[in-house]
């Protein structure tokens, strides 16, 4: 029953974040209507995990729902791009200066084993984009998930060791597979400086989580989602293909 359950959390899980990132990236259009029988179709599903997905896309604001008239996909705008970190880093601040209090000496080394594997991927990521010059090469996609993979991974452990489940639920329901979809888009237009000033940022989290600095935990970490939403809110209104707001004007 349990592995049963598990199987379940983790196909409802890979939903929300197949159909994010799909609104993330345009494939499903603002004012885009989401059946729930279509989606049910295209990812080979009930329509039991579609319409729970479909809930918890309209808890992140990706989707609204309104009685006989389904779901309708909404655009995040810069402004509530910029709310989202804004409030990310208030909660990921909270829970790493908790973590100063509670983590462990064994997550604190995996913590510092996870940071050396994305100093690692950077470093692959862009010893391929160099390499390629101005196109981005098809080489760089692995090192780029990897990354992706690892800084998430760097996150979660701190939040989970913030000891604390509350907490740690509302930072993985409401904003994990967002800023996940946003990384996807941003991390080439990532130059080296804005890369190493992330590896500049863990690595002060992780200085002030060993010397178990619960306010030198929490300002490190504010300061490093503040200013990585700073960064994305920037790309976003300079990349050319604009993002549409909800009323569908363009950014």
């Amino acid at each position: 029953m349990g592995d049963e359950k598990l199987g379940e959390k983790d196909l409802l899980q890979n939903l929300v974040e197949s159909i994010a990132g799909k609104i993330f990236n345009g494939a499903y259009a603002p004012g885009q209507k989401l059946r729930q029988e279509t989606l049910a179709e295209e990812y080979d599903v009930s329509r039991t995990p579609v319409r729970e997905a479909l809930r918890q896309l309209e808890i992140k604001g990706l989707v609204v729902q309104q009685k006989r008239y389904g779901a309708t996909v909404v655009a995040p705008t810069t402004k509530d791009i910029s709310a989202n970190y804004w409030l990310r880093g208030e909660l990921e601040g909270m829970a790493t200066e908790l973590a100063a209090q509670w983590i462990t000496d064994a997550d604190l080394q995996r913590l510092q084993a996870v940071h050396a594997e994305c100093v690692d991927s950077v470093r692959a990521l862009y010893d391929a984009v160099n390499a390629a010059g101005e196109a981005p090469p098809s080489q760089a996609a692995e090192p780029m998930r990897h990354w992706v993979a690892k800084n998430q991974e760097f996150h979660a452990l701190i939040y989970s060791a913030s000891s604390n489940a509350s907490l740690e639920r509302i930072i993985c329901d409401l904003h994990v597979d967002y800023t996940r979809n946003i990384l996807n888009m941003t991390v080439l237009g990532m130059y080296e400086s804005r890369m190493r000033k992330n590896i500049e940022h863990h690595s002060a989290i992780v200085d002030a989580l060993i010397a178990r600095d619960p306010a030198g935990s929490r300002h490190a970490m504010r300061t490093h989602i503040q200013e990585s939403g700073e960064f994305v809110v920037d790309w976003l209104q300079k990349r050319p293909a604009p993002m549409r707001s909800r009323s569908g004007w363009q950014l």
